[in-house]
């Protein structure tokens, strides 16, 4: 190689350079006083890039010992297992985790041994979801909307705590197989026995405050100029912050009311259809741009007015009155 001497070439030229090809020292200096020479310096170098260094052999060494260093650390973190426990299965997947308020999909690595379904978080490490085989009391794999709009199957878990567990697998069939393959009683499982787990997991995904009361409730939705109102089922819920009601059919949100939006609640008798006369209906009237009202039948009626009067309207009013 010939030298270039550039005289327009700036400092981000030269780590370009650097950071590019990689450049070579090749000096030779000696420092005086007076004429007279006291200090030699005989430099060669080779700078370069990390990834550079090692393509063209350096710094191998060094490279083979971070190596070593990180493979030792994911050692560390790595699932702790049982002495005749060996992992049958490995793939992606998600928990739904609900405590209290706090509800939300928790992501890791899926893995069934020959023991245990565990779901395990490697940074920071943690298990996140774990059940032996034998507590498994009934399997069930269903295609779903999921909260990001994606169809998905989920893999819902009956336990002997009598508890449900709902996971999402990267291939929630063949987990499903695997575990019946290991014995697991898949059991008898439909989806009318996981309603309320499934519903109050759907809500989960947007209601993140306390909720002070929730059922199931067909909503009548306005009509439209070609259509007339009509009743659809769903989930109401009372939070601390709105009055929520979900759509069964279109799997979201079909009403929302803030609780400062709420002007008075009772309960009087309608005309549903003409099939279902003099059947009880719960009136929320409440204000948006113009005055409006929302109109429910289900079961508890009188208990939801007592609800609504007791954390809304008695509330304003004592907050009024103070």
């Amino acid at each position: 190689m010939e030298a270039i001497r550039a005289k327009q070439a700036t400092i981000d030229d030269l780590l370009e350079r650097i950071l590019d090809k990689g450049i070579i020292l090749n000096l030779d200096l000696v420092i005086g006083v007076a004429g007279i020479p006291l200090i030699g310096v005989n430099l060669r170098a080779a700078i370069a890039a990390v990834e550079t260094m090692i393509e063209y052999g350096f710094m191998q060494a060094w490279d083979e010992d971070l190596r070593q260093y990180a493979i030792r650390e994911l050692r560390q973190k790595k699932l702790a297992l049982g002495s005749d426990e060996t992992i049958l299965l490995d793939m992606f997947g998600s928990y739904w985790h609900s405590d209290g308020i706090y509800r939300a999909w928790r992501p890791g690595r899926l893995y069934l041994t020959n023991h245990r379904l565990i779901l395990y978080r490697q940074e920071p490490a943690e298990v996140l979801f774990q059940t032996h085989l034998a507590e498994i009391r009934g399997i069930l794999v269903n295609e779903e909307t999921y909260f990001t709009g994606a169809q998905r199957k989920m893999l819902y878990l009956s336990l002997a705590s009598e508890e449900m567990a709902c996971l999402y697998a990267e291939d929630a069939e063949t987990l499903k197989q695997a575990l019946e393959e290991r014995g697991v009683n898949s059991g008898k499982m439909s989806l009318e026995n996981l309603t309320p787990f499934t519903q109050a997991m759907r809500a989960g995904s947007v209601i993140k405050e306390k909720t002070v009361a929730e059922g199931k409730m067909a909503y009548q939705v306005p009509g439209t100029d070609i259509f007339g109102p009509t009743w659809r089922p769903g989930w109401l819920y009372l939070t601390v912050e709105r009055l929520l009601w979900w759509s069964d059919s279109d799997g979201r949100v079909g009403l929302e009311i803030p609780l400062d939006s709420i002007k008075g609640v009772h309960v009087d008798t309608q005309h549903l259809s003409s099939a279902l006369k003099n059947q009880e209906v719960l009136t929320i009237a409440y204000q948006n741009s113009h005055d409006d009202r929302a109109l429910f039948s289900g079961a508890m009626l009188s208990e939801w007015r007592r609800q609504v009067k007791e954390q809304v309207l008695d509330h304003e009013s004592g907050d009024s009155h103070a």
